[in-house]
């Protein structure tokens, strides 16, 4: 009996782990919309949050920063938006839901935005149009004095990539679930063991 179910609660905990990380909508933040990352447990702008697709023109990069760090987020660096969105896949259709939740550019069908390469402005940006089978990072991309668009009205739809600053990571599902198979696991072998 302890052996099933302690093999019952190892399959419980493997199927737990596997869970995929998604983003999820979570609450405003100075007025600003945001997404938690259910993988590391930060809380994102929205790409959104800074553009507008009727308009020819909007907020710059180095205003959009300003106002996310005024805000208590921080600008993220590549290797922070990579634990983002490499955990994401693009090869079965996500896209759509992933856009709902972050924000994209109407017209364009694109989720985009700036992050800090490290090599000062020009920044780096990371990216997928819907049709993309994954996630793409350019670096020394964007002019952060300007407003990235097509050109054309309705093309308004660069944000940032930006995380709110002192959000810690939260454990892994799988991990947590793990100790709970262990504990009832061991609390049935200590019950048999009684009686």
């Amino acid at each position: 009996m302890k052996s099933r179910l302690l093999l019952v609660a190892a399959a419980f905990a493997l199927t737990a782990s596997t869970a995929q990380a998604t983003p999820i909508n979570w609450a405003d933040v100075g007025g600003l919309r945001t997404f938690k990352d259910t993988n590391t447990g930060r809380v994102w702008l929205d790409m959104d949050n800074f553009f507008n697709a009727a308009a020819t023109s909007g907020t710059t990069g180095f205003q959009m920063i300003a106002i996310a760090q005024g805000a208590g987020f921080t600008f993220a660096s590549e290797s922070d938006v990579r634990a983002l969105l490499d955990p994401l896949p693009l090869n079965g259709g996500q896209w759509m839901s992933y856009a709902e939740v972050m924000g994209y550019g109407i017209p364009r069908q694109l989720i985009w935005g700036m992050y800090d390469d490290g090599n000062g402005n020009p920044y780096g940006w990371a990216y997928s149009y819907s049709q993309d089978p994954q996630w793409l990072y350019y670096d020394d991309g964007t002019d952060a004095n300007l407003v990235q668009n097509a050109g054309g009205e309705g093309s308004v739809d660069m944000g940032i990539w930006a995380y709110q600053t002192g959000t810690t990571s939260v454990p892994d599902p799988g991990s947590s679930l793990l100790l709970l198979g262990i504990g009832l696991a061991s609390l049935r072998a200590w019950k048999n063991r009684l009686g």
